[in-house]
């Protein structure tokens, strides 16, 4: 092996060496930001899930309100507007 085989094997090491290096810095910054937006992700969603928690909380309310609406309005139709067989038909 002569001296410039040498040195070309050796440079050819050195530069994969820096080239295995410069892409694990891009994977590991890639990794990094993906993590980040994964995280902002799962926050969202879970603000997401929790709005969605009060607003079946507050149409809950408002089925029993209507419910007791129902109720007042057939006690109302009852005694104000008497069946057809309470008038003799």
């Amino acid at each position: 092996m002569t001296g410039d085989t040498k040195w070309l094997i050796g440079t050819g090491v050195v530069l994969a060496g820096l080239l295995g290096g410069l892409l694990s810095a891009q994977i590991q910054g890639v990794n990094t930001s993906l993590s980040s937006r994964m995280e902002r992700l799962e926050n969202r969603m879970d603000r997401l899930e929790n709005r969605f928690d009060g607003l079946d909380e507050r149409l809950r309310n408002v089925e029993v309100a209507l419910g007791k609406v129902d109720q007042r309005l057939l006690t109302i139709e009852r005694v104000v507007l008497p069946g057809n067989e309470q008038r003799g038909e």
